[in-house]
């Protein structure tokens, strides 16, 4: 049976990934939506935030090593540097992936309490 997924946002710059991920993201080379003014004050759960970091050349790169893990279960963590943009808007597009794809996950956001 499959282990339930987590999927978990966290910023470098507040601590370390997940002692417990099996897979580390690192959207830290992805464009940054914090240095977009209008963005700057929004988070990753905003879908323009989402549109944003969906359109980086990385991110079908990024998403799909987080989708052909989730075949095992586990966490999957996604950091970036603040963890309010990049980070967050992987974790949720991430998330609606698995569930077009029939898995169930749960997300985390450390930052975002």
């Amino acid at each position: 049976m499959i282990q339930p997924l987590t999927l978990v946002s966290f910023s470098y710059k507040h601590g370390a990934p997940p002692e417990n991920a099996e897979l580390v993201i690192d959207c830290r080379a992805m464009r940054n939506p914090w240095t977009v003014p209008k963005f700057r004050d929004l988070t990753g759960l905003n879908i323009m935030v989402q549109t944003f970091v969906g359109q980086d050349p990385k991110f079908k790169e990024l998403l799909g090593l987080a989708t052909e893990r989730c075949r095992f279960g586990g966490t999957i963590a996604f950091g970036c540097l603040g963890g309010k943009h990049r980070s967050v808007a992987m974790a949720e597009l991430c998330h609606a992936r698995l569930k077009d794809m029939g898995y169930e996950s749960k997300v985390i956001h450390r930052v975002l309490k």
